[in-house]
């Protein structure tokens, strides 16, 4: 009997490997793509150890060994204010706090550096580009409107930002929670990609005269998301919690009917519709609802344009004609 037992484990072992084995098969097939991890080179590190005791000398052999750009140490590596700005930032309690909370949490960025290799492969191939950017990390001083930058292949990204909703240091700098919702890890290559996004965006001058224009430019960054991030999930890709995204996804007939009836499509003074777009923790007159709602409004939008046209991405951020986007979609929710 005991014989018979493990006679069948090593049956199903061996059907659940070949099944494994066929579905990364599958996968590969359906998602052919190929890419390498994009190496981080940890600049709160390096700069947060330098001997205080040398500071001048500190920073030569930093910028001596070709891992950091200038703009991270300076531009006179010998002037003694500067010396000084710096010592006071790495010997501050709170810089040696936050490191220590970042190294706790972020010991290791491998994840990263393939979550981010996967999406750049993935951007290259949209674009007919081939960039591998450098990507540096830092910590900020708690920096939320700058926590990801990204300009010229050079990906910037403050860990700081991302050390979790409860994050004790977070209520020092006023963040909402509706804001502090999105400081966590999952979030930090969704944002990455969207400071890409809004790079590639800004080639071609985007037209912001009314709520469509608004939600289509949200809607054209969140199509992107999907195309370089298709590993993560829509709440996460949005910014929201599960809750949030449900109750919007539920909500969007009625949404649509709202600003129909409101005449708010069209509208340009944007006191009356930066709540459908702008950061917040809700929409008023929906009680439950979270903020920025048209940003999926404007993707759904898109989302049809592109499958109706068969337009490429670089041809969708192109085209400024939100009018022409919406006509096109057919989008009837």
């Amino acid at each position: 009997m005991i014989m018979i037992q493990k006679n069948w484990l090593i049956i199903l072992a061996i059907v659940v490997a070949i099944a494994c084995s066929l579905w990364i098969l599958v996968f590969k097939k359906q998602d052919n793509i190929d890419f390498s991890p994009i190496p981080i080179k940890r600049y709160e590190i390096a700069w947060m150890t330098i001997d205080t005791n040398r500071v001048g000398e500190e920073l030569h052999r930093l910028y001596n060994s070709g891992e950091f750009e200038s703009f991270f140490l300076g531009r006179d590596l010998d002037c003694l204010e500067w010396h000084r700005q710096v010592f006071d930032f790495v010997t501050d309690f709170r810089s040696k706090e936050l490191l220590s909370d970042v190294l706790e949490k972020y010991s290791d960025l491998k994840w990263l550096e393939i979550a981010l290799g996967e999406s750049f492969a993935r951007y290259n191939r949209i674009f007919g580009r081939k960039i591998i950017p450098t990507i540096y990390t830092y910590i900020s001083h708690l920096d939320y409107e700058n926590r990801v930058i990204f300009m010229d292949s050079i990906l910037i990204i403050a860990t700081d930002m991302y050390l979790g909703a409860d994050y004790q240091h977070y209520n020092a700098v006023a963040l909402q929670m509706f804001k502090r919702t999105r400081l966590d890890k999952q979030f930090i290559p969704v944002d990455a990609m969207r400071a890409v996004a809004h790079y590639e965006l800004e080639r071609t001058p985007q037209r912001l005269q009314n709520l469509l224009d608004h939600m289509i430019l949200h809607g054209k960054v969140a199509y992107f998301l999907e195309q370089t991030l298709p590993r993560t999930d829509m709440a996460t890709r949005f910014g929201y919690t599960p809750e949030q995204m449900a109750w919007t996804r539920r909500n969007e007939r009625m949404l649509w009917s709202y600003l129909m009836g409101e005449q708010l499509l069209y509208e340009q003074n944007a006191f009356r519709f930066r709540t459908f777009v702008s950061e917040g923790p809700t929409i008023q007159m929906f009680p439950g609802s979270p903020g920025r709602v048209g940003h999926y409004l404007g993707y759904q939008i898109v989302k049809q344009y592109m499958r109706n046209t068969g337009k490429t991405i670089p041809e969708l951020f192109a085209e400024t004609d939100s009018q022409m986007i919406l006509r096109l979609s057919n989008y009837r929710p």
